[in-house]
């Protein structure tokens, strides 16, 4: 197939609905076999030929399309805010306004901080620095 996976195991959700189609063919089938019907043999070409390769089909087409928004988002995403705030530094130091060590000081500081987790821990350190330098002098 063009579409195929990288790995030819199939999902749990396809490993149901074949199961689950399986199970209902054979019932049908078997069940159509007790009541006396001769041409019961049919469910087995509809249901092995038609309705399981359809559901099958039917799966695969759900998980491409459920993966695909993914996708699509990672692809045409515009830049994070911590590469727009890379940018303004560059810029910045480009023009002259920050020294070397100024500008290595705020990239530091802004890759440190990236998460909201992380900016309140740099946060909270910075103060402790800050209240250890306030009581040494």
């Amino acid at each position: 197939m063009a579409t195929e996976s990288s790995s030819d195991e199939e999902s749990p959700l396809a490993q149901v609905v074949s199961s689950a189609v399986t199970g209902l063919t054979l019932v049908v089938a078997f069940g159509l076999s007790v009541v006396g019907i001769e041409s019961f043999w049919v469910v087995f070409v509809v249901g092995f030929g038609g309705v399981l390769p359809l559901s099958l089909a039917l799966v695969q087409y759900y998980q491409e399309t459920d993966d695909q928004p993914e996708r699509n988002e990672r692809s045409t995403e515009r830049p994070t805010e911590t590469e727009d705030a890379l940018d303004e530094l560059r810029q910045r130091y480009a023009r002259g306004e920050f020294s070397d060590e100024e500008f290595d000081r705020r990239v530091e500081r802004l890759l440190e901080t990236e998460s909201v987790h992380d900016a309140r821990q740099y946060a909270e350190r910075t103060e402790t620095q800050r209240d250890r330098e306030i009581e040494d002098e």
